[in-house]
């Protein structure tokens, strides 16, 4: 595979450690120059007529014409190289000091839950980016992840046994905000690599939308960091949500980026750990020696001193040739995969070849839109959801296809009254009526369009009149038996109702206050404290995502009030 990033590197940097010694280069010139001359004008050669000759000489016509000479020319003209050192980069640094930065943008959205890559896809590249650690070996890695928001969940650290940990967190339910913002990570990259001269920002993602391919485009324009991009999805296989290989293309050819697909083995963690190391050589300073690369010219150099004198050495060389380009190219493998388990879930569909060719043939005439709109009207709701690329027609036609969870994802890409309207509708299939009542009083606080506002009012009444029901039956169950629980849920559950207030006795409300001595002398007591404990580190990401959710919109808050009395300032002083 091409490595421009390689070439780059060998363009920008190329030099010799020891010049001086491209000189000897002259002499042999000269030796050279002369022993050709001596051997063309030779006694025999000028004493037999030139229609004998060429009949009574062999192998001296052609390239064939002193061979043995041209062949020790060149095998010491790749000595002369070695002896001058040729190279294009740096020893690396015995104590891991010169590790570039990596800082991992991971996408949490539901999207990332299909299962084309076993086990899914957010689980893959969970998998892949320990991997990555592990190769590093001692470099800095942070970690972002977003849907609808972007939060720092790691900053950067080399510790792998504090990152692991929270990583394995990671999960769609622990975002405050659902979607797909890629763009909401930008703000937070210069936070997390500050001035650091080559510094590589890792997107691991399933597709990306126009604003975020305009988003990228600009900040890399203008950084000083690489991007790369990893592609989580298997783009032969059939999924409900399919990877968006084309937007994620884009992405990096606008942003001067690199991507890569993620494969069943580690050849896409090695090229990833390649691209970084070379892009902090091409742009970092080091204190580290060159790297002598001139050795490797040795061994077709002692081939060459090896074969150049000996009869019937081309012969020789074919055999050699043969067995080598046949040694190139190993037998092609086929494995599957194979489950041991009788209740194990279905195995991924690939696409046949037939679906092959008919999707090739498509693509020659319609665009993805159009062939989306193409499958919409044939009623084939899922087929054209996988198809557009427009966000709030492909929420349009996941919303047909009773995929909630990815229409309110797809609607919340487009910044819109509408999108939010339907994002709200979404929420509602899915029995989460309180957010979808929220969005609905929200949006009525704001100047709407006159077509939408009648239908944002109407929903609003509907989702009103839900919770209200659902709100008296929890009334009738409360204090009983079976409890509040068999009329609303909570925590990761859809939120159906307010829920009723239930009777509880005083003495059950009597905060416990112990103090430290008091736990450490009783061991019931510290073992019924450290039972409170919560360990598990997907709530405290839960938990600190709501804050800086928080604290990022107080900010904002902020900056526009303080832009609205600069206003008034302005205009009160003209």
């Amino acid at each position: 595979m091409f490595d421009s990033q390689l070439w780059q590197q060998i363009i920008s940097q190329f030099h010799f450690v020891r010049p001086l010694w491209l000189l000897a280069i002259i002499p042999l010139a000269i030796v050279a120059y002369l022993r050709w001359k001596q051997e063309s004008l030779a006694a025999m050669h000028l004493a037999i007529p030139e229609h004998l000759r060429k009949a009574l000489t062999i192998g001296d016509l052609g390239w064939k014409k002193q061979l043995p000479l041209k062949l020790l020319t060149v095998s010491m003209f790749l000595a002369i190289i070695v002896c001058a050192g040729p190279t294009w980069t740096k020893e690396p640094s015995p104590f891991g000091e010169d590790k570039a930065s990596l800082l991992v943008i991971l996408d949490s959205s539901q999207s990332m839950l299909q299962k084309d890559l076993a086990p899914s896809r957010l689980e893959r590249s969970k998998q892949k980016i320990r991997d990555l650690v592990t190769l590093r070996q001692g470099g800095k890695t942070g970690l972002i992840v977003f849907s609808g928001s972007a939060h720092i969940a790691m900053p950067l650290t080399k510790d792998n046994s504090v990152f692991a940990p929270f990583l394995a967190a990671i999960q769609p339910d622990i975002m405050p905000v659902e979607g797909k913002q890629a763009e909401a990570a930008l703000a937070l990259i210069g936070d997390q690599l500050g001035n650091e001269q080559a510094g590589t920002v890792l997107l691991i993602t399933d597709g990306a939308n126009p604003a975020t391919i305009t988003a990228y485009e600009q900040y890399f324009e203008e950084s000083p960091h690489q991007l790369l991009v990893l592609a989580a999805g298997n783009s032969a296989a059939v999924s409900d949500s399919p990877m968006d290989l084309s937007s994620l293309k884009t992405l990096v050819s606008k942003s001067g980026g690199r991507l890569v697909e993620v494969t069943i083995d580690n050849q896409d963690i090695q090229s990833l750990e390649r691209s970084i190391e070379r892009h902090m050589q091409l742009n970092n300073e080091s204190a580290m020696p060159w790297k002598d690369m001139g050795y490797f010219l040795l061994f077709p150099m002692a081939v060459l001193m090896l074969f150049w004198f000996r009869k019937g050495w081309l012969v020789q060389w074919c055999l050699v040739g043969v067995v080598c380009i046949s040694a190139l190219h190993p037998p092609t493998a086929l494995a599957e995969t194979v489950s041991l388990k009788a209740d194990s879930e279905p195995a991924v569909v690939e696409s046949t070849l037939w679906n092959k060719i008919s999707q090739g043939w498509l693509n020659l005439w319609l665009t993805p839109d159009q062939q989306g709109q193409l499958y919409f009207e044939r009623f084939e709701y899922l087929e054209a959801a996988k198809r557009y690329e427009d966000p709030m027609h492909k929420g349009i036609a996941y919303y047909y296809a009773s995929e909630y969870q990815l229409a309110h994802s797809a609607f919340l890409q487009v910044k819109s009254d509408l999108g939010l309207f339907n994002a709200a509708n979404a929420l509602a299939r899915q029995r989460e009526y309180l957010a979808a009542r929220d969005i609905y009083k929200l949006m009525l606080e704001h100047k709407l369009d006159e077509s939408l506002s009648p239908l944002v009012e109407e929903n609003l009444l509907v989702m009103q009149g839900i919770i209200d029901e659902v709100n008296r039956f929890s009334e009738s169950q409360a204090n009983t038996p079976e409890g509040p629980e068999d009329s609303f849920e909570l925590g990761d559950k859809p939120q159906t109702g307010d829920g009723a207030e239930e009777q509880v006795d005083s003495a059950m409300m009597r905060e416990e206050k112990l103090n430290a001595n008091e736990i450490l002398g009783s061991q019931d007591l510290a073992d019924k404290w450290l039972q409170r404990v919560e360990a598990d580190p997907k709530y405290f990401l839960r938990a600190k995502f709501q804050l800086q959710l928080l604290s990022q919109s107080q900010g904002v808050k902020d900056t526009n009030e303080t832009d609205k009395e600069n206003e008034t300032n302005i205009a009160g002083e003209q």
